[in-house]
């Protein structure tokens, strides 16, 4: 068919739309992840963000003396919590 548009819906790692550092969306999850002092794997629960500048603002300002890492969990297109592409690690 000339003239016919393509599928313009483009999967970004199961979410709806590009996660950018700025982008706001509602319950996402910021997780520690290998805790110093328990067991590995162990992640820890740390807040609720809105964006990804959020999550490293909190981590920035955590008082960890050793490095981490953060995972942030949004729900995708199919209603589950799916990682957002973008880690987080803080050197102290």
């Amino acid at each position: 068919m000339a003239g016919a548009k393509k599928n313009a819906w483009k999967p970004w790692n199961g979410f709806a739309i590009e996660i950018k550092d700025d982008t706001e969306l509602d319950g996402i999850l910021m997780v520690e992840l290998n805790v110093p002092g328990y067991p590995i794997p162990y992640c820890k629960p740390v807040a609720a963000v809105v964006s990804v500048n959020e999550a490293r603002e909190i981590a920035a300002s955590r008082k960890n003396p050793e490095p981490c890492t953060y995972r942030l969990w949004a729900r995708g297109i199919e209603g589950e919590y799916i990682a957002v592409p973008q880690t987080i690690l803080v050197v102290k």
